[in-house]
């Protein structure tokens, strides 16, 4: 992971709200804008797998952004390592780690 930080790039997926079923405004994730953002670090947090009734694997990752990075909300998405990931509640405040942080986003995804 130290050869990595700074360097990798991710891409922030907005999507518009659109019309749905019965009323309801659901996100339009076939025309969502796609953003790249370079020079985050993002590492893999850790991840818990499920055997109940359905093999479930949840996996976590870190994203920390640099300070020129468009801000991200909890209801976008992000493109990294080969798969798509869920923002997981509010991001990390850019104001509390100091003038020269970005923000903090944790990433979920989950499969099965």
């Amino acid at each position: 992971m130290p050869g990595h930080i700074g360097r990798q790039t991710v891409v922030l997926m907005d999507a518009p709200l659109i019309d749905g079923d019965y009323n309801v405004q659901v996100r339009d994730w076939e025309h969502a804008t796609r953003t790249p953002v370079y020079g985050c670090t993002v590492d893999y947090a850790g991840s818990v797998e499920a055997k109940d009734a359905k093999d479930q694997t949840t996996t976590r990752a870190e994203l920390f952004m640099p300070r020129r990075a468009p801000r991200v909300s909890e209801w976008q998405r992000v493109e990294w390592d080969g798969r798509t990931w869920e923002v997981d509640g509010v991001p990390d405040d850019v104001q509390q780690a100091g003038p020269l942080s970005g923000q903090a986003v944790t990433l979920l995804e989950v499969a099965g």
